[in-house]
């Protein structure tokens, strides 16, 4: 096969968790795309991405040829992140090929991103196999990108097809195809949809010679699926935070007597720790860990919800379940002991809901 020049592809990596940050770009990395910038939240990427327009120099990073981003972030998050990046005046690239990832992969999430214009969507827990599917299939399937009332980003459609009307709303008269080659400068009055058909610079990059798809060395995968598996250990000596500001906020509510509205930020605390804990611990084998946080995640989506008692024990009885298995190491599905877990779980979702 073609050798390709994956280390001439530079990649933003950008996540508020410093681990998972760490791991996603490591991952990145092993695969030979060793030109990776991280950054710790979309406020500082943005930041960056203005800067390297005018001054590439001063930023630290020249041309950015992809993104990763986590999409639950505090602040500005990752939807907001690529809205910016699609509309913004000062993106140095709109059309730059965009990775939404995610440990809430539900239909809304996913069909937010897609129409803000994401390319792909990966979620948590990822594989060493899945980050580098994605990759591949921006480099390798490149739509064309659209420009349509209230959209801008890669073609929705996902198969391949004449290009015909956009969402039924626009006729085939009424579309411009602009090529990278083009020396149009004009658009025509009657206009509603532009469909931009550019080179695949990914590709030109790779040095791809165009008659076989991009792909990554299975031993390399791996290699990097190994490297995620060593970090297990560390993963759950990471978790003890997770678990420790859980219970100070757990604490909190118990203690009571705040001003009105003032137990919203400790519910909203655990709820934002369980959407980590769901969409990170598969990724290192902690699967009853998935189950417990997408339960206490259900448990506190309201952060204005009534204080009781039984809502109390129900969060601590989740935060205990999460503490014991990674105390003991529980990992896959724990056997007798992780059914033992999740029974006391299910029982005290159906006492204390």
């Amino acid at each position: 096969m073609h050798k390709l020049k994956w280390d001439q592809i530079c990649v933003m990596v950008v996540d508020d968790n410093a681990f998972m940050l760490n791991l996603l770009a490591s991952t990145i990395k092993a695969f030979g795309i060793t030109d990776t910038v991280t950054e710790p939240d979309c406020s500082t990427a943005i930041k960056k991405l203005k800067l390297s327009k005018t001054d590439p120099i001063a930023a630290g990073i020249g041309t950015i040829d992809l993104i990763v981003s986590d999409y639950l972030m505090p602040g500005v998050d990752g939807n907001l992140f690529l809205h910016w990046i699609r509309t913004n005046r000062d993106v140095p690239d709109r059309f730059v090929p965009f990775i939404m990832v995610s440990g809430a992969a539900d239909q809304f999430v996913v069909e937010q991103a897609r129409d803000t214009g994401v390319n792909e969507f990966l979620a948590k827990p990822f594989s060493a196999r899945s980050v580098a599917d994605r990759i591949l299939a921006v480099v390798n399937n490149q739509r064309p990108s659209v420009l349509a009332p209230g959209y801008f980003g890669p073609d929705r459609r996902r198969v391949k097809q004449a290009v015909v009307e956009e969402r039924r709303k626009t006729r085939q008269s009424e579309i411009q195809v602009i090529k990278t080659d083009s020396t149009t400068r004009t658009l025509r009055e009657d206009v509603r949809a532009i469909y931009f058909l550019a080179n695949n610079r990914l590709r030109e990059k790779l040095g791809s010679n165009g008659r076989e798809p991009a792909h990554f060395d299975p031993l390399i995968i791996e290699a990097a699926q190994e490297r995620i598996r060593r970090l297990v250990g560390d993963y759950a000596d990471w978790a003890k935070r997770y678990i420790n500001s859980m219970a100070e906020s757990l604490k909190a509510l118990e203690a009571g007597g705040w001003p009105e509205g003032g137990n919203a930020k400790h519910v909203a605390n655990i709820n934002r720790i369980a959407h980590e804990l769901r969409g990170q611990s598969g990724t290192f084998d902690y699967q009853l860990v998935t189950s417990f946080g997408k339960s206490l995640y259900k448990a506190t989506l309201d952060s204005d919800m009534e204080i009781t008692e039984d809502r109390l024990k129900l969060i601590a009885a989740h935060i205990d379940a999460i503490r014991t298995v990674f105390r003991n190491r529980v990992q896959g599905d724990g056997g007798q002991v992780g059914k033992a877990l999740l029974r006391e779980i299910d029982l005290a979702v159906k006492k204390y809901k």
